[in-house]
């Protein structure tokens, strides 16, 4: 069975991509999809899933799909779960 790489947390996507091409820090991105600045630092430090609710808030904010963020949420929780049983 071919190994593949862990893929990236939905957070390190949101802040190595979008924060920073969009020149925003969590503060700046908490206000703009309405919650709290706790919440954006725990998803991008990997400490909290993108929940197919705020997928659809961070559409909004970002220009993004909700899908892309879904799927990316869903990739990494399988690597997960793929380790655990390996």
């Amino acid at each position: 069975m071919i190994k593949n790489p862990k893929p990236m947390h939905p957070g390190a996507v949101l802040n190595e991509i979008y924060m920073k091409e969009m020149n925003l820090n969590q503060s700046q991105l908490a206000e703009k999809c309405g919650c709290s600045p706790r919440k954006i630092n725990e998803i991008v430090n990997g400490k909290r899933a993108v929940s197919p609710e705020f997928a659809i808030i961070l559409e909004d904010v970002l220009g993004t799909t909700a899908e892309m963020w879904v799927r990316i949420q869903a990739e990494y929780d399988l690597w997960i779960a793929r380790s655990k049983v390996a």
